[in-house]
Parts: C-alpha cells; structure tokens; sequence
C-alpha cells in the first residue's frame, strides 16, 4: 500500500515538474486565460493556466464561457476564442524560414505571426473542414460555427491570405475583408465589412493582453 501510494507522489510530482515550466518541448507558454480551457496532449487532458507549457501536437479546447492567448517561441500569438478546438501540427521555432501548421474543427480564434514570417519561404496553414487557409506574415481571424456548417475568415492585416478548398479558392488582400465559405461550395469573392463588424469580431478572441 505504501509503495503504491509512493509511486503515485512520484508521477505527480513529474507532472508537476514538467507543466508549466520552460522545457526543449514547449514551443510557447500561455499568456492569460478567461474560464476553464483545456488542453488534449497524448491520452489525457490537463487544465490550462497563465505560464502552461504549450509542445507540437497540443490540442486547445475551450468551453462556451473559455477564452486563451498563447506565445510561441517567435512571438506568434494565438488567440483562441469560445468553444473552440485547435491543434498545433507543425512549428519551426525559431528556424528560418518559419512554418506554423494548425487543425481546427471550429470555433474562433486568431492568429497573429512573429517577425519570423516576414521572411521568404515562411509559411501559415490552417487546415478545417472546410477550406484551407494558407499565408506566410499574417494577422487573421476565423469562426467557424460547425452546427451551421459555415467558415468565416477575415483579413486583420495587409499581406495576402489564400483561402481554398476543391471547389475554388480566393484571396483577401486588404485589412477589413472576409470571405465566408459554406460547406461544399467555393469560398466567396472578398467582401468588406463595417467597422462595427470587424471590431467586434477581434474582440471575440481578445483577452487583457492586446496588441
């Protein structure tokens, strides 16, 4: 009984040396959190705080009342909004040039590339359901809700976002445009939005940390 009750200190204790500290794994740390988001790593699920690691092949996943903002390595900022669920894939660190490459079933999040992908060769992927969405410097957001089987991107940034699928693809060039992209069609012509729209769409993923 004591041994087992000594192998079971053990493992908490190495799972508390090895969550939320600085290790060669964690490709960024989470910044700030609103709610009770999670994270999907292996086989088993773990609570995120301020300073949690986050490593390749993390799956972030926040409820109806969650929020999240991670930093990677090269100062990338994730911004994950409501009930969401986004998996980092691939990530270069600090290489050259910088790859990133997310999964997503839906939800709302944003993401904001590091100096990094200013440069030749970098490159941002974001595979969902319904389109892929390809970039290399990039200021972005995304909804998608999945019941209404719909996919929205908008342009935060000025630098080309390509957006396709097997039916057609567009680009969104200038800050302020969006497409929206329904399951089994071709995403739609760029299209500008109000004000109004866009500021409330950035304040979907924004937490006390803004940039």
């Amino acid at each position: 009984m004591l041994k087992r009750a000594l192998l079971i200190l053990a493992m908490l204790l190495s799972t508390a040396c090895s969550w939320g500290t600085d290790s060669e794994s964690a490709i960024g740390r989470v910044n700030d959190v609103k709610g009770n988001p999670r994270l999907f790593r292996g086989h088993r699920y773990l609570e995120l705080g301020p300073d949690s690691n986050i490593e390749i092949h993390d799956s972030i996943i926040t409820g109806l009342s969650d929020k999240l903002q991670v930093t990677l390595r090269d100062g990338t900022i994730v911004r994950v909004g409501q009930d969401s669920e986004l998996t980092i894939q691939e990530y270069s660190g600090r290489a050259r040039p910088a790859r990133l490459r997310l999964t997503s079933s839906g939800g709302q999040y944003r993401v904001t590339t590091g100096k990094l992908f200013r440069r030749d060769g970098s490159s941002l992927e974001i595979g969902t359901p319904v389109v892929t969405i390809l970039a290399g410097s990039a200021d972005l957001l995304v909804e998608h809700a999945v019941d209404a089987g719909t996919l929205t991107v908008v342009q935060l940034g000025s630098d080309s976002i390509r957006i396709k699928n097997q039916f057609g693809e567009t680009e969104l060039l200038h800050q302020g445009e969006m497409s929206t992209i329904s399951f089994g069609l071709l995403p739609s012509q760029p299209a500008q939005i109000e004000k109004s729209e866009l500021d409330a769409a950035i304040e979907s993923t924004s937490l006390l940390i803004r940039r």
